[in-house]
Parts: C-alpha cells; structure tokens; sequence
C-alpha cells in the first residue's frame, strides 16, 4: 500500500507559520471575494445612499461633501469595474494560495499580482478623496504588503 505523505507530493515538512498564512490567506481571499460580489451587486443602492448622504452634508454646509461627491462620481463612472477587478484579482489571489499550498514557488508570485491590483485599481479609478479615502487606501495596502513580506520570508520552503 502507497504511503501517504501529508500535504505535498515531496514529503516535506511545513513550517507552522507558512500553514497560518496559507489558511489566513484562504480566509482574506473568501472575504474579498464575497465582498466583491455583495458591493458589485449593491452598487446601485449604494450610490443612492451616498447621494443622500452629499445632499445632507451640503446643506449642512460641510466640505466633506466634496470629497463625497467626488467619490461618488468616481463610483458611478468606475464602480462595476473596479468591483469587478475585485472579484478577479479575489481569483488570482486563490489561484496563487492553492499553489503555495502544494508549496509551488510560482504561486508566490501570482499571489502578489492578485494582492497588488485593487490597490492599483482603487488609486487608479476612484482616486485619494482627503484622509478618510488616505486611510482607507493606507489600509487596504498594509495588509497586502505584509501578507507579502511574510510569504516572501518563507519562500525557501516553497519549490
């Protein structure tokens, strides 16, 4: 009978930290990809809320209206594709895990690919819109690059 060999075809042994990110990666990448589908699918919706949102803050006389409404003109123009890369860079990241998951170095480098674009995507098509839209792109880069730097200091465990 053919022994099994756990988790790769070479036999080798995986370190605990690289299985943490592989399976914090399988999670980040289910959220993302849910969340690209609920936001593409609720983007009209969306929209009116934000235009009531201007509408009220305009009239209260407030400045952040304008980058609201600068946001909202964006989305409108931009929103289903940019959700859209979303969804698929939620793919190309999965492609990339399932990879590093049967330890392919390869994966490594398709999953920096999927990480990267909606950062790209996001300053592209919708724009920085004063510190709330800084910090929201702050964010959405902070944890792409770390996940990154981590697998990238494990990349000697992968083939």
């Amino acid at each position: 009978m053919e022994k099994q060999l756990s988790n790769n075809e070479t036999g080798r042994r995986v370190p605990g930290f690289l299985k943490v990110l592989r399976i914090l990666s399988f999670t980040g990448v289910g959220i993302a990809l849910i969340m690209g589908i609920y936001n593409l699918l609720t983007l009209g919706s969306t929209l009116a809320q934000l235009k009531s949102s201007m509408d009220t803050l305009k009239s209260l006389g407030s400045s952040l209206g304008n980058g609201l409404d600068n946001y909202a003109n964006s989305l409108i123009h931009y929103g289903t594709l940019y959700y859209i890369i979303i969804i698929v860079a939620s793919l190309i990241c999965l492609t990339g895990v399932m990879m590093m998951w049967k330890l392919r170095k390869s994966g490594y480098y398709i999953y920096i690919l999927g990480e990267i674009a909606p950062a790209v995507a996001a300053y592209a098509l919708l724009g920085g819109y004063g510190a709330l839209g800084t910090a929201l792109m702050i964010m959405g880069i902070v944890f792409p690059v770390a996940f990154i730097i981590m697998y990238g200091l494990n990349l000697k465990h992968l083939a």
